[in-house]
């Protein structure tokens, strides 16, 4: 396990030291879920907070929230809605807003003792005085254990995933069918099977130019 610690932190270092060497975004986020007693489908909700900088010069405000179905245990079909507003970074801000429509599907596995996910999400984008337009995004993320307490239902993980996202609208496609790529690499830490914490870093490469960001989150579980 020591090992994996030093491992760990010997990776977010480095990420920090190239983010702190870059122009570097501070993103805040709250990740919710709400299971039913004895029903297949989940509430799924996040609110996010991206900042230019470490605070005060707002990115984007993020506002989402998804119905979620298991069909299977490794296998859930998600649908929702995002409100997103955008701004400039520093002045003038000259803000947008976006209305969202996605569709998820969603499914697991189990490799030793790490959990590989992978994600497939559709997105229907309105954004403000443009035209319509969707893009596919696939996620594949990997949750790998560090420190196990099963008597208090605590745990240590690190957690690294690359999502990419594709543009499906024929405008967009004959511009580049390309639109972003995310690499993130962090560090999590779970109080009980309701409560955990996560830092991480993020790469951000868009067509012409890259971003990176500090991510901090905090994930919420409730059982009704």
């Amino acid at each position: 396990m020591k090992k994996k610690v030093l491992f760990i932190c010997s990776l977010l270092a480095v990420a920090f030291t190239y983010a702190g060497n870059t122009p570097t975004g501070f993103w805040y986020m709250y990740f919710g879920s709400a299971s039913f007693k004895n029903s297949r489908w989940k509430a799924a909700y996040d609110v996010q907070y991206r900042n230019h900088n470490f605070i005060g010069d707002l990115n984007q405000l993020l506002l989402r929230g998804s119905a979620q179905y298991t069909i299977a245990p490794n296998l859930t079909l998600g649908a929702g809605y995002a409100f997103v507003q955008t701004e400039k970074i520093e002045e003038p801000d000259l803000p947008f807003t976006e209305n969202r429509l996605f569709q998820d599907v969603l499914t697991q596995q189990t490799i030793g003792n790490s959990v590989v996910r992978h994600r497939f999400r559709l997105e229907e984008r309105f954004i403000e005085q443009q035209d319509y337009k969707s893009r596919i995004r696939y996620q594949l993320g990997i949750d790998i254990p560090v420190y196990t307490n099963t008597e208090k239902k605590q745990s240590a993980y690190a957690a690294l995933y690359n999502e990419v996202f594709m543009n499906l609208d024929e405008k967009s496609r004959k511009t580049n069918a390309f639109d972003r790529n995310r690499l993130y690499l962090g560090a999590g830490f779970k109080f009980n099977q309701h409560l955990g914490i996560q830092l991480g870093w993020m790469n951000q490469m868009l067509q012409k130019e890259g971003y990176q960001q500090i991510m901090l989150s905090v994930h919420h579980n409730l059982n009704l």
